[in-house]
């Protein structure tokens, strides 16, 4: 149950904090004194957006709190799973600054929003006037086949398969639509693999085979100028017999002088030097031949070269080499993608057949729930001014894996004996829409534990005995779980064990909304001024005792 509320610089709300009992509390105050407020400020506990408009909040931060007793609801696994403190007495608070920044927290432990959502969803259940249009929305009908048929864990299971065969699907589209366009491309992958692989770029060097080709065209003068300087060097009048002799006179005066012994000795260290040298000429001018087969096989190998540089916008042979791999690579892939597609096809078909097994119970148990549903709802009907109502809910197979499963559903509704069944949404009006949620609402309550619910003027449209009946179902309710009631109507507001009321003031420039909790003599007072406006008359006084005598329960 909700027992402490705390509510800080909300809209016309500047601080309100309220200890709240269980069993049946109403909420009442005169139009636009902030009941709806109030509403919001809950709101934001459960996640929803807040909008910055309405805040008003100047530099101060909006701070909603809410203290829980979630004693015997056996969240343990819930705190457990996300590394969270279990506590009988949880807090959970949303704080947020001018700029809107958002901050949230369980127990004092920072968390996400959706953490906060998904906690305080299985806390409290706010339904507003505008939800009752939820009633011919499938996914509200479900979610009320679904607590009656009380499988969560198997919705849990199939939307967890769900989606692991969705990305299952998407990942065999994908492998399916990519092989599909490689294949296209095999052919083309294949000639340019074909056209790179016959230059053999492992042994290719480019700036060798430049040398050699530049040797090979000028073969000619390099053999002629290697042989004039062989012969410069060695013939009778050349280098080395001239050399000879300055070695023999140097060697005559060597002992006379330390200097002229250098210069002997250093001749010494240049002609064999020299000799070496004429050596190697003669040598290369040996090896140097005009070859022009030689010359034609270098001059295509560069041209192959540079053809394919130029065409792939590559630099040089490496990146033409990274680009071969690449394309390797690709052939490779296409190779094994029908391998990879024959082994997602058989993920996909297991995912489908565990999937459809998870979807045919579900569907087994909807179909039991949907007869309890029409069942008991019947008795509140009658209670409630509908005595001749029917509410079924058609289920039906939709032949396609959907988020709710292969099931289709649609609840008809029709509001007197002998006429035809219809969708809800076209047939019930405004106060029939109401009193029929309020006992959708009555036979969940049976199955489902929801600890706190919040009903935002279910009473839309009734009046008078039809009042004093909703008032007796809401009490009843109250003994199974927490439940507020914001009402307009005094004879809902005196079944009430317990009572909130919400008043606007203006101080100075500023108006703000108040929340009371009122003793016995004001919920009198309260329930005359419903009854009979402003004026407080001693028969206001007895009509409201009247109300109050007899119905008042404990919680």
């Amino acid at each position: 149950m909700l027992q402490k509320l705390s509510v800080i610089n909300y809209a016309l709300i500047d601080r309100v904090e309220l200890d709240l009992e269980g069993g049946f509390t109403a909420i009442t105050g005169e139009t636009g004194s902030g009941k709806s407020i109030l509403i919001g400020a809950l709101g934001l506990l459960l996640g929803e957006r807040a909008d910055m408009k309405s805040l008003h909040i100047g530099d101060n931060k909006c701070v909603v709190e809410a203290v829980f007793d979630i004693s015997g609801l056996g969240l343990k696994e819930f705190f457990e799973a996300h590394d969270l403190d279990p506590d009988d007495h949880t807090t959970i608070r949303r704080e947020i600054t001018a700029a809107g920044k958002n901050r949230t927290f369980i127990n004092d432990t920072p968390v996400s929003l959706r953490l906060l959502q998904d906690l305080s969803s299985l806390l409290i259940d706010i339904h507003s006037q505008h939800e009752n249009l939820l009633l011919a929305r499938p996914e509200f009908q479900f979610s009320i086949i679904d607590a009656i048929a009380a499988h969560s864990q198997l919705i849990q299971r199939y939307k967890a398969s769900y989606a692991d065969w969705r990305k299952l699907r998407q990942q065999l589209e994908e492998a399916v639509e990519l092989e599909g366009k490689y294949r296209q491309d095999e052919d083309y992958y294949r000639f340019q693999l074909d056209e790179v692989s016959r230059i053999n770029l492992d042994d290719l060097n480019e700036k060798a085979l430049e040398e050699e080709l530049e040797t090979l065209e000028h073969a000619e003068q390099i053999k002629s100028a290697l042989a004039q300087a062989v012969s410069a060097l060695d013939d009778d009048q050349g280098i080395l017999p001239a050399l000879s002799v300055v070695r023999n006179s140097l060697l005559k005066i060597a002992s006379y002088n330390q200097k002229l012994a250098g210069f002997s000795e250093r001749l010494d260290q240049l002609i064999p030097e020299l000799k070496d040298l004429m050596a190697e000429m003669e040598q290369f001018n040996d090896e140097v031949i005009a070859d022009p087969s030689r010359m034609e096989v270098i001059t295509s190998r560069l041209d192959h070269l540079n053809m394919l540089l130029q065409k792939h916008r590559l630099s040089d042979k490496d990146a033409l080499i990274q680009w071969k791999s690449e394309l390797i690579g690709k052939l490779d892939m296409i190779g094994s993608m029908g391998d990879r597609i024959a082994e997602l096809e058989k993920s996909v078909a297991a995912a489908e057949a565990d999937l459809l097994k998870t979807a045919q119970d579900i569907s087994k148990g909807r179909k039991k729930a949907a007869e309890k549903l029409s069942r008991e709802v019947l008795n509140y009907f009658s209670r409630l001014g509908l005595p001749h109502a029917e509410l079924s809910c058609e289920l039906s197979s939709s032949g396609q894996f959907g988020p709710n499963g292969t099931d289709k559903i649609q609840f008809l509704f029709r509001a007197n004996r002998g006429g035809v069944l219809h969708p809800i949404g076209q047939v019930a009006s405004g106060g029939e829409i109401s009193r029929v949620m309020l006992a959708v609402k009555a036979v969940v309550s049976l199955y489902q534990k929801m600890p706190v619910l919040i009903l935002d003027e279910i009473d839309q449209g009734i009046s008078g005995e039809m009042a004093h009946r909703v008032g007796e179902l809401l009490r009843e309710m109250s003994a199974q779980m927490q439940l507020f009631s914001i009402t307009h109507l005094p004879q809902i507001a005196g079944k009430a064990s317990h009572h909130l009321k919400v008043s606007k003031e203006v101080k100075g420039n500023k108006t703000l909304t108040h929340v009371h909790v009122l003793s016995e003599e004001q919920r009198v007072v309260e329930l005359a001024e419903m009854l009979g406006g402003k004026s407080f008359t001693p028969a206001n006084r007895q009509s409201a005792l009247e109300l109050l005598t007899g119905t008042k329960t404990e919680a």
